[in-house]
């Protein structure tokens, strides 16, 4: 990713990031695509400095040239963020790193990143299921204790 603007906008910081890659296959075919323009896709950050951060990736579409192709159009696929996610993949670990670490609740987490409680929830309960259900998470627990007045 290429930073191309960074600005201060009242309430949050904006960065504007594009990907360098110019040559791709498509993936249904593997013939080399062509470059179809680029559509802006805003995802929120971890925040910079306790200020919310929103992404602005200008994610590049591709055309596939095959006329017997099924695939017509597809766009650039990055860790940044997950197809259709409203958060980038780092502002979701940070959150919920924040959770489990941090005495604090849902609603101050999404205010930090400037998002809806609902949009915050759906994006921890999917890391939170998928950190839960490793099975060498409870790896060198001896004494698990019980606060009885929760």
């Amino acid at each position: 990713m290429h930073v191309l603007k960074a600005a201060h906008e009242p309430g949050r910081v904006v960065v504007t990031v594009e990907t360098d890659q110019v040559l791709t296959g498509c993936p249904a075919c593997g013939v080399v695509a062509v470059g179809h323009g680029r559509r802006e896709h805003r995802r929120a950050d971890a925040p910079l400095f306790g200020t919310p951060v929103l992404v602005v990736w200008r994610k590049r579409t591709w055309c596939c040239p095959d006329p017997g192709c099924p695939v017509v159009t597809f766009s650039e696929v990055h860790d940044l963020a997950a197809a259709r996610a409203k958060l980038t993949g780092r502002a979701i670990c940070w959150a919920t790193d924040a959770l489990v670490m941090d005495d604090t609740t849902v609603a101050a987490l999404a205010r930090h990143l400037g998002v809806d409680w609902h949009t915050c929830w759906d994006a921890i309960e999917t890391e939170a299921t998928i950190r839960l259900a490793d099975s060498d998470r409870p790896a060198g627990v001896a004494t698990l204790g019980v606060d009885e007045h929760i």
